[in-house]
């Protein structure tokens, strides 16, 4: 066992810790090492934990990042879910470990991870095409994440900053005219009414693609969004939202309308399938009652777009353009988080501080109106 000490740039000083393993089967020696620590007496509990963990055989092979990030991931699948481990695993498979994955996870240092974060930036990408610097901060926060359950501690370690949007915060927007020109288009369509939760109460795709009939109440009003059908890696599974995310949508008489034309279409879909229908209780199936592949809603919606003659966005957008009606016709702020199903205010506050032009323009008429004669001489 070794314990010691090294300079940061900032002069304060840490400490580390290596433990000696057995040989591998090529006969090399091995060493388990971590750094990072304020006090020598940290290290010193931290190396006594890491010689149990070894006893339970959950020391990484060789301390490098890679394997120590692999054991990471190992540990986490016990906490977190499904979608976001997937989500970890690429990060790390695609951005960390091609650049710093053979290195000693001890011998790291602020400028190593620095130095990673500007690669990335430069040529990242597929194709070495420059990453993008939302990317790479989501990069340095899983590696944060990692780096705070390993017992690593990297001072200071700069991440790129929020790429400025041109749209002020805004993603892709319709106006009401809009949407409801996508909605007329679109009246006698199979998905209308999965196209109209979309606009109208903000559904996700994973929402509608996972809705059951059971979790619709038609004379009250109210869909209960308690599911979601999303893609993971290379499968497709169910699970609950997270977090604000499982929550029930009110919805007025006409969407409950459409929703009831939409049963009667799929009653008859079912009564013609016979035997070969396979029910079940999903609200948008595909015509033998088998669920779609969640992707198949967003080639639709691309494709729908189209027809319609409407400013292309993607499906995800339509909850902006929700969120946005709805800051437009006064709806509070705080009921329509709970709507959407935000677990963060600031995914609300982001487009109820950027209206559309047509509110800019009440707001100017109702200071004109304020200020009258404002633009008359003295």
């Amino acid at each position: 066992m070794t314990i010691g000490s090294y300079e940061l740039s900032n002069g304060k000083t840490n400490w580390y810790f290596v433990i000696d393993l057995p040989m591998g089967d090529d006969g090399k020696r091995r060493q388990h090492k971590r750094r990072g620590f304020p006090t020598k007496g940290a290290a010193e509990k931290a190396e006594t934990e890491a010689r149990k963990a070894y006893g339970a055989a959950s020391i990484a092979a060789d301390g490098s990042v890679a394997a120590e990030l692999g054991g990471w991931l190992s540990e986490r699948e016990l906490d977190i879910e499904e979608t976001t481990l997937d989500s970890y695993k690429n990060i790390i498979r695609m951005y960390v470990i091609p650049h710093i994955g053979g290195r000693q996870l001890y011998s790291l240092d602020k400028r190593v991870v620095q130095d990673m974060y500007k690669t990335l930036l430069r040529e990242g990408g597929k194709d070495r095409k420059p990453l993008s610097p939302t990317t790479v901060r989501t990069t340095h926060r899983v590696l944060q994440k990692a780096f705070k359950d390993l017992g690593i501690n990297l001072e200071n370690v700069r991440q790129p900053r929020p790429a400025e949007r041109e749209d002020h915060g805004r993603k892709g927007v319709w106006s009401p005219q809009q949407s409801k020109t996508f909605l007329r288009h679109h009246r006698d369509a199979r998905l209308y009414a999965a196209w109209a939760l979309a606009i109208v109460a903000g559904m996700r795709r994973g929402e509608l693609a996972g809705l059951r009939w059971s979790k619709i109440d038609l004379d009250q009003g109210i869909v209960y969004v308690h599911i979601q059908r999303t893609i993971c890696g290379n499968k497709v599974i169910e699970k609950s939202p997270k977090g604000k995310s499982r929550r029930p949508v009110a919805i007025g008489p006409a969407m409950v309308k459409v929703l009831r034309e939409h049963k009667v279409r799929q009653d008859a879909e079912k009564a013609e399938a016979g035997l070969l229908y396979h029910d079940r209780d999903y609200v948008f199936p595909r015509e033998d009652g088998e669920p779609y592949y969640p992707r198949y809603f967003t080639d639709m919606w691309e494709k729908a777009c189209l027809e319609a003659g409407v400013p292309q966005i993607v499906l995800h957008d339509a909850r902006h353009t929700s969120a946005t009606a709805g800051a437009d016709a006064g709806v509070p702020e705080h009921v329509m988080q709970k709507r959407l199903g935000h677990a963060d205010g600031r995914t609300t506050r982001e487009v109820y501080t950027h209206v559309l032009p047509e509110s800019e323009r009440k707001a100017a008429e109702l200071m004109d109106s304020a200020l009258q004669d404002w633009d008359q001489a003295a």
